[in-house]
């Protein structure tokens, strides 16, 4: 804080600037209270996605060994991701990305007929694509909302345990000294006006002297 000026105006300027920033603090609150509330949310999303895609995989390990069959061959394509299509969510006035789309390349060769089995491992195999890519997708969001969190916490920290502290303790030093110089001014005030009794009454002695 700048050197403190010991003045009326100062302090009502000061006066003014903590009841803003006591105003402002509850948004501030209220804002870290919701942010941790998602955070625990995404957290919890991104676990059951996590079990998804632990189960999806262990199912597919059971099928990998039909991937060696040269009769599907030309449907490894199938797995390869043409596109991921993510929109945007607003959550807490923070943009966080949400998975919508993920887009496989469609085969272009299919030269042999295949096994009745491969559009089922094919789907198998692409939903654990399109699950590992809802993992990315979660964390993102979780960083995202994580770093906000902090940023929030540094701020509802710093108008707490600084500034209106600060601001608080300005204005508590501004108010005594201000006390004390009308203290003073009283006493000088009764001095100057017992001085001007006590040579009124020297005065009216001498007249009558």
């Amino acid at each position: 804080m700048a050197q403190l000026r010991f003045t009326k105006i100062e302090l009502v300027r000061l006066q003014k600037k903590c009841h803003l920033f006591k105003e402002y603090l509850p948004t501030l609150q209220i804002k870290k209270m919701v942010l941790q509330t998602e955070v625990g949310k995404v957290r919890e999303e991104l676990e059951r996605q996590k079990d998804v895609y632990r189960h999806e995989k262990n199912e597919s390990q059971m099928q990998a060994k039909l991937f060696t069959d040269p009769l599907i061959s030309d449907l490894e394509e199938s797995l390869e991701i043409e596109s991921v299509e993510r929109v945007i969510e607003n959550i807490a006035g923070i943009e966080v990305p949400v998975l919508k789309h993920v887009v496989f390349k469609e085969p272009k060769n299919l030269l042999l007929p295949q096994p009745l089995w491969a559009d089922e491992a094919i789907l198998l195999f692409q939903s654990l694509k399109r699950s590992y890519q809802k993992i990315l997708v979660i964390q993102e969001k979780k960083e995202i909302l994580k770093r906000e969190l902090r940023t929030i916490t540094i701020r509802v920290n710093l108008f707490e345990k600084r500034l209106i502290p600060q601001l608080e303790d300005a204005i508590n030093k501004i108010r005594i000294f201000l006390g004390d110089q009308n203290l003073q001014a009283v006493a000088q005030a009764k001095v100057a006006k017992g001085r001007i009794v006590a040579r009124k009454k020297e005065e009216e002695e001498a007249l009558y002297a």
